[in-house]
């Protein structure tokens, strides 16, 4: 079914409940374990990713190891002087779920917040741990601001590990209001996000004041490309199902990942925030930016979540070898969709 059309009919769902189903063809043994500053998820005993939990004022997923055994996700500025890496945006790390714009706080960028205004995401309890076949980690957290609880989280991450190492992670997180409404104002940075390695990247990012001539958009070896077929630039802000972005990782073997928008979510298909160099999120809290050129007004993406309700949202990773195409994202992504 055409994507724009479904989004007619498809009704948003707020659920407090999530469903995991595990694909059928699995390959490797995830051990998740906690230590005292993240929680570290192995496969076969070998690294995939860790949860850092107290390196920022809020949490991210780095390093995140691709098929060939390479990080694919920029290691600035977690790791600096990396050779080829860029230090834009040091606030793009990893993989993360955020925002720019929850009552009027930062979440995307919090050491930018105005003023004597503060926030951070900490981590309250972990409500279950389990290695398998298919791991799977359910842990809670706070968002604080100005000292204040703004929101409960509940991230649910499971891991299923693939042939030839690729792996699909599910990032299910339901956002919880406390007493006073939280809105998510409409912005283009936030979302369910990842900063590629720069191996991967499309081209450099264009600078601000760039002069005729100036060499501010090299050329790199990645492709961006969703689920409507559009790639590269013409993808941002644009609906779709998924989103891919490929290209080389430390090794020269084309790799990619890809996120998916459950049909359940709010205002699925989501909009990308798809940048050539490097950055990709799920934002659906954008409208009023991403189709500014079609007629729409700053506010319309807003989103609040009144006292004692939630926000259910539900997103896969999918890391694999390959582009989108030879990986068959696609196919990946129509499974996904069918699970309940």
């Amino acid at each position: 079914m055409n994507t724009l059309l479904r989004s007619f009919l498809v009704v948003p769902v707020i659920a407090a409940a999530f469903f995991t189903a595990v694909p059928a063809a699995t390959a490797g043994e995830v051990t998740i374990e906690q230590l005292d500053d993240r929680f570290r998820v192995s496969i076969d005993g070998e690294l995939f990713t860790e949860w850092q939990l107290k390196a920022w004022k809020v949490p991210y997923l780095y390093p995140v190891i691709g098929p060939n055994g390479e990080n694919i996700t920029r290691h600035y500025p977690m790791k600096d002087g990396v050779a080829g890496e860029s230090q834009d945006h040091p606030h793009h790390r990893s993989i993360r779920f955020s925002h720019r714009k929850v009552n009027g706080l930062s979440f995307w960028a919090p050491d930018n917040n105005t003023g004597d205004r503060t926030c951070s995401i900490v981590l309250d309890k972990v409500e279950k741990m389990q290695s398998g076949e298919t791991g799977e980690l359910i842990f809670w957290n706070n968002w604080i601001g100005d000292d204040k609880q703004l929101l409960r989280e509940r991230v649910h991450l499971v891991f299923h590990p693939l042939a030839d190492r690729e792996v699909l992670m599910d990032y299910d997180n339901e956002l919880f209001a406390d007493d006073v409404p939280v809105t998510f104002e409409d912005d283009k940075d936030g979302g369910m996000g990842i900063r590629v390695a720069a191996t991967m990247r499309v081209e450099d990012r264009k600078e601000k004041g760039a002069k005729a001539g100036d060499d501010v958009s090299k050329v790199g070896q990645g492709t961006i490309v969703n689920s409507e077929g559009l790639e590269n630039e013409a993808a941002w802000g644009k609906r779709a199902e998924w989103c891919d972005y490929s290209g080389p990782d430390a090794s020269g073997k084309t790799v990619g990942v890809a996120i998916f928008d459950h049909p359940a979510n709010l205002r699925f298909p989501t909009h990308w925030h798809a940048r050539t160099y490097g950055l990709l999120t799920a934002n659906r809290f954008g409208k009023g930016v991403f189709e500014k050129s079609s007629g729409a007004t700053l506010g319309e993406g807003d989103y609040t979540i009144e006292p004692g309700k939630s926000l259910a949202l539900r997103h896969r990773f999918y890391f694999h070898h390959g582009d989108a195409a030879a990986a068959d994202v696609a196919a990946k992504y129509s499974d996904y969709e069918q699970e309940k």
